[in-house]
């Protein structure tokens, strides 16, 4: 007969759920670029939208509906999460579904109560996009969120992410990092906002550097529902321009 506690570890999405009561505070991966260090409860799901988002780069306008992060607590320190890109529209004529990511995040500590929290998170693209809208190959990385207690009740993050890109005339692969750090602070019981700096490299591009200053609010409807919107402001030649987005958190 196998034993409870393995057949546990080998099936977690099989655990009974936490009672309403146990639950963690609601932590998501958005608004902001940095991803969360928290994983969801284990055996509850948590479902994050970007409703809408329009994007202006240079004379090109883009239009995204319904980008849905998918999540799963399989244990008390790991989720599974699917991001579905499901509409996209570019003024170049390219739209529809884009490509599917598949991420495993997993708490390393401070998943309850600490003043920092690590976690890693590989992920894989897969090539899912419709049209013009993807480079139709597999790829994928790694991401590392930090967060920590800062002075004055700020909340902050810091992350780095490597990631594995085909290369833009299709003869290999290249690296792209992406650094971030966030902060966020209430403004009253519901409604908090918050500022991040984002940069970006990557070694097959002639202009190598994007960077973004994004801020935004949150607001809670309840414990575990959570309303956001917010702007992305390119800072160089080569990132877009400006990006304002509305998005929703729900966690059952």
């Amino acid at each position: 007969m196998t034993n409870p506690t393995f057949r546990l570890l080998l099936f977690p999405a099989l655990a009974a759920p936490l009672a309403a009561e146990e639950l963690r505070p609601l932590s998501t991966d958005r608004p902001d670029t940095t991803e969360s260090a928290y994983t969801v409860d284990a055996g509850h799901f948590q479902f994050e939208m970007e409703a809408i988002a329009w994007t202006r780069d240079g004379d090109e306008d883009s239009v995204s509906l319904g980008e849905l992060n998918a999540k799963y607590g399989l244990n008390p320190c790991t989720d599974l999460q699917v991001v579905i890109p499901f509409y996209t529209h570019e003024d170049s004529g390219a739209e529809g579904f884009g490509d599917i990511e598949i991420r495993l995040k997993r708490n390393l500590w401070g998943n309850d109560e600490s003043s920092t929290a690590l976690a890693v998170m590989p992920y894989l693209k897969l090539p899912t996009a419709h049209s013009d809208l993807g480079n139709g190959k597999l790829e994928g990385g790694i991401i590392v969120p930090l967060a920590f207690e800062g002075p004055g009740e700020w909340s902050c993050a810091v992350m780095t992410q490597l990631d594995i890109a085909e290369d833009s005339d299709g003869s290999g692969y290249h690296a792209v990092s992406l650094n971030s750090a966030t902060a966020s602070h209430a403004i009253t019981d519901k409604m908090a906002a918050f500022f991040e700096l984002v940069g970006i490299f990557s070694a097959d591009s002639d202009d190598h550097t994007e960077a973004y200053f994004n801020t935004g609010c949150t607001y809670a409807l309840d414990s575990t529902t959570q309303l956001d919107g917010g702007v992305r402001l390119g800072l160089t030649d080569a990132s877009a321009d400006v990006t304002p987005f509305l998005g929703l958190s729900k966690k059952f």
